[in-house]
């Protein structure tokens, strides 16, 4: 029955990308405090942008799935973590 059919989220993934979007975003802080750029001032703000759309999509799968691969607070505690 497709009513019951397993959604499949890959959590681990997600938090693979909010962490390569913080390396992203300190490359981009390091490039602006060396160069002073306006440029590299709106690149750190979108990257932020873009992982704090990579926390509301796993923040929303988190409140839709039903079971988690492991303990759905520290997937949202490790998310936290990562966001700040």
């Amino acid at each position: 029955m497709a009513l019951f059919q397993k959604k499949k989220c890959d959590f681990c993934g997600m938090l693979h990308s909010q962490s390569e979007k913080v390396v992203e975003g300190l490359d981009a802080l390091h490039s602006w405090a060396e160069k002073a750029d306006e440029r590299e001032r709106e690149r750190v703000k979108e990257i932020e942008r873009e992982a704090d759309e990579l926390r509301r999509i796993l923040i929303e799968e988190l409140n839709q799935t039903f079971v988690t691969p492991f303990d759905r607070e520290d997937i949202f505690s490790l998310s936290r973590a990562i966001d700040d």
